[in-house]
């Protein structure tokens, strides 16, 4: 999940249960509650300031490149700093120019908004402080058969309030295209934090069986403990979302979590409930279970090693 999960699918192993502090025996035993279908809210960005005055050209020296390639796509990003005194502001789309092999000096025109690396927003840049520019462009030519991609030196990086940034001994390789972030600072996300008591402070683990028929219902257990030294309140109850993923077919779907006979989780206490899930007529191969508590902070847990799916 960035930071955090965008999905319910992540780490989970063995279970257990209990509202006492030790396990809790039997096993709470599933219902069938549909609730809506759950969406994890968008996350929430911490804003960097953006009031300083654009900075110039005698403020910034380009400190280093790093670079690296992933899925047929070269990485390149170049780090400014504020060598001046005063903070200055960083935003906006640079102009490139560059001396390319036959020496002439040319303009590499670059697409905006696509650079490898993630977006990056305007920020106040302190003295001493730095700010980054992503640059993209093809690892293995426009059909990854042309093998030599051009080398251009002596880079200029003009700025959007004018002047430009001499980019010293560092160098820029450009293959079919090439693309270019604003300059800036990667967004910066505020992870959501459970409050102590909640659901989302628990923890889940869970059980299953490691083969199962296609188009019949699978059995599972997910137990939910509670790590802290407050009790946890199922009120209101909780709902949770499962899912199945194969190679031919996935589902998910959200119920409420059976809290007719157990109201809340004692400290360090684990409560065992059993899981049901529809297997797609359609799956085969290996499947990947899901399963999450509804709540911006999960907890989420996979079934851990994946299941097979048999023929029915």
């Amino acid at each position: 999940m960035g930071k955090r999960s965008a999905s319910f699918l992540l780490g989970i192993g063995a279970l257990a249960g209990c509202s006492s502090g030790h396990a809790q025996r039997g096993v709470v035993p599933w219902v069938e509650r549909p609730v809506p279908h759950y969406s994890a809210p968008l996350p929430s960005f911490v804003r960097y300031p953006t009031s300083a005055p654009p900075c110039r050209a005698r403020q910034l020296h380009i400190l280093g490149r790093r670079d690296g390639v992933a899925t047929g796509h070269r990485f390149e990003q170049f780090v400014f700093k504020n060598r001046s005194a005063a903070t200055c502001l960083m935003r906006g789309y640079p102009t490139i120019t560059a001396q390319g092999p036959d020496g002439r000096r040319v303009v590499l025109h670059a697409r905006h908004g696509g650079a490898v690396g993630g977006p990056l927003v305007p920020a106040d840049i302190p003295p001493g402080r730095r700010v980054v520019l992503n640059l993209g462009t093809s690892d293995c030519g426009c059909t990854c058969l042309r093998p030599h991609p051009t080398i251009y030196r002596h880079l200029e990086f003009g700025l959007p309030q004018g002047s430009s940034v001499p980019g010293g001994r560092f160098t820029l390789i450009k293959d079919c295209y090439l693309e270019t972030s604003r300059f800036g600072l990667p967004e910066n996300d505020i992870e959501p934090q459970a409050q102590l008591g909640t659901p989302g402070t628990l923890v889940a683990r869970g059980r299953s069986p490691q083969s199962v028929k296609a188009g019949s219902i699978f059995q599972y257990t997910v137990e939910l403990s509670n790590p802290t030294d407050d009790v946890v309140t199922l009120s209101p109850c909780p709902g949770y979302t499962e899912g199945v993923y194969t190679p031919s077919a996935h589902v998910s779907h959200s119920f409420r979590l059976n809290c007719d006979a157990v109201h809340s989780i004692r400290p360090h206490g684990r409560v065992r409930y059993a899981m049901e899930l529809a297997i797609p007529r359609r799956a085969s191969g290996f499947a990947k279970i899901g399963w999450s508590l509804n709540t911006p902070t999960g907890p989420y847990v996979a079934i851990v090693p994946l299941v097979q799916v048999l023929a029915a």
